[in-house]
């Protein structure tokens, strides 16, 4: 139950106030800012939590179907799980080669499990409310998230601000899908 407690105030934390959660975040010092701790207590549970609302949500209709909730959750679990690792090695890809900048590599890790998580908690309230088709477009505040991090957080520099949001949200945004499309195809 705690750390049920932990997941929803840091998820607030990051909603409504991402400039402070990241600064909050950027001391070391704090547990929450620890890659282990961070896993162990926040994504991984968070993780877990959706997978099983996406598991029995997607299994429901006239007669609960098994396979399709199991390939649901699956492909869920692993899409976010291998989607973190996925983005932070193209953000780290494409700042290396093309602007030379090098990332903090567990600061950039820590940075990607927070906004994956956000995209998880709209992915939860889209697959608990199907019919409203307007909760897809809360990822676009994601931009903003990323906005905030670029400079109290990763620290890119304003000149690199707009370039660095651009291209973290493009890559947070299309590491789990990628993943997911792969496993769809290979489930057929």
């Amino acid at each position: 139950m705690q750390k049920l407690k932990y997941i929803f105030k840091y998820l607030l934390s990051l909603i409504t106030d991402p400039q402070q959660t990241w600064a909050y975040l950027k001391d070391s010092d704090v547990n929450e800012a620890k890659t282990d701790y961070m896993q162990t207590n926040y994504y991984l549970p968070l993780m877990g939590l959706v997978a099983v609302a996406v598991f029995l949500l997607n299994g429901m209709g006239e007669s609960f179907d098994f396979g399709k909730a199991l390939k649901t959750a699956v492909s869920f679990i692993s899409a976010f799980f291998v989607g973190q690792y996925l983005a932070v090695i193209l953000l780290q890809q494409v700042y290396s080669r093309f602007l030379k900048f090098e990332f903090d590599k567990e600061r950039l890790f820590l940075f990607v499990g927070y906004c994956l998580s956000y995209i998880m908690l709209v992915r939860l309230f889209s697959a608990l409310f199907p019919n409203i088709r307007l909760i897809t477009f809360c990822t676009l505040y994601l931009f903003y998230i990323i906005w905030c991090a670029a400079d109290e957080f990763i620290a890119v520099g304003e000149k690199n601000r707009w370039k660095f949001t651009i291209i973290a949200t493009i890559a947070i945004w299309v590491s789990p899908s990628l993943v997911e499309k792969i496993l769809s195809m290979m489930m057929r």
